[in-house]
């Protein structure tokens, strides 16, 4: 826990919690700036393969072990995270990666070697996700949204859906991930069956990444009891770090084969950033609930938000080069859909639809 006597942290939280709620959006918008909307097709497509997923895989689920969900607010909160949030990270870094399954390996060589509309681009590239999302992958494209899906489940039910002590919900969490507990509730109920089906039909190397992802998401849970427990975090990062790499390992092993180790250090920073806007525009929340997130404690300033959002456009750029797409307008293009997803995601968090 920081120590509020420290006189640049004392201003920090002073300044945080001068600004209202709409000022700190505002200031975010401005960070981030507006994409050029002619790149859209691609974020559609994008939108386009996940929300069919979530349709064939989570809602089924959904409705056998939790079906009261479906007329609570958390219902768009969960379609939300899982969608246009966590699983559109996997499809964006295939149109990076070195190696690309063929529908998109077709349109990335043809955007990379021909200076194309953005415009024609983006259908082409909307055009390549719906045929990889119905003919090729199927696997992939199960586990990720069934990924998506948990993390945002798994994240709900510790901090809403269930009454234990911290230190009993960290022991009934880690016998729920290791198959030794009954869930007893139905928020737990679907958090193990999404585990259950994301994990099926593993094969030899995929079942050390899921392990890994595990693992690291044991690591979220016991940094969560400390957080609730008082516990300082020596990395100065309010106990994020283990669900910034926890988050990011799941999600990227379906596409690790392709991508590469070269995409887990941005998708880190993409994760970090994303939960500093999260930390950032809920500063009273956190307040009231007693919560000390890094906004707070002064340990994540506005500059150091700007700094990780600058890093990550900087860095998907870079992404793009390293996997053989150098030429500017193509480079421009990834940058532009990526700038637009997480600008919707700045709004879905403004509107309060991704807490």
């Amino acid at each position: 826990m920081c120590n509020s006597a420290n006189p640049q942290q004392t201003t920090v939280v002073v300044e945080a919690l001068a600004l209202s709620r709409a000022q700190r959006v505002q200031k975010l918008r401005a960070l981030m700036g507006h994409a050029d909307p002619a790149v859209k097709q691609l974020t559609m497509g994008i939108r386009d393969i996940t929300s069919r997923h979530y349709d064939l895989f989570v809602m089924p689920l959904i409705r056998r072990h939790w079906p009261g969900m479906l007329s609570d607010p958390f219902a768009v909160k969960m379609r939300l995270a899982a969608c246009d949030l966590y699983a559109s990270a996997p499809y964006t870094v295939l149109f990076c990666a070195p190696h690309r399954p063929f529908s998109v390996a077709l349109i990335t060589h043809l955007g990379n070697r021909f200076a194309l509309p953005d415009v024609v681009l983006g259908f082409a590239s909307r055009l390549a996700l719906n045929v990889l999302g119905r003919v090729a992958l199927a696997d992939q494209h199960r586990r990720i949204i069934l990924i998506a899906a948990f993390i945002a489940m798994i994240d709900h039910a510790f901090d809403h859906c269930m009454d234990d002590s911290p230190e009993e919900r960290g022991r009934k969490l880690h016998a729920l991930l290791d198959g030794d507990w009954e869930p007893d509730t139905p928020q737990l109920e679907l958090t193990r069956a999404l585990q259950v089906e994301m994990e099926r039909d593993l094969g030899p190397l995929e079942r050390e990444h899921f392990d890994q992802a595990v693992r690291k998401l044991k690591d979220w849970v016991d940094s969560e009891v400390a957080g609730m427990t008082g516990v300082a975090d020596p990395t100065g990062v309010g106990h994020r770090l283990a669900g910034i790499e926890g988050t990011i390992d799941g999600l990227l092993f379906p596409v690790h084969r392709y991508a590469g180790e070269r995409a887990r250090p941005w998708m880190y920073e993409v994760s970090l950033f994303v939960q500093m806007l999260d930390d950032y525009i809920d500063v009273e929340t956190d307040t009231n609930d007693g919560r000390l997130t890094p906004v707070i404690s002064g340990e994540w300033t506005f500059e150091d938000i700007a700094r990780t959002w600058r890093n990550t456009v900087a860095g998907i750029e870079e992404l793009a080069r390293a996997g053989g797409h150098a030429a500017p307008h193509y480079v421009r293009f990834i940058r532009e859909a990526y700038v637009l997803m997480l600008c919707e995601v700045l709004e879905g968090m403004a509107a309060g639809l991704a807490d």
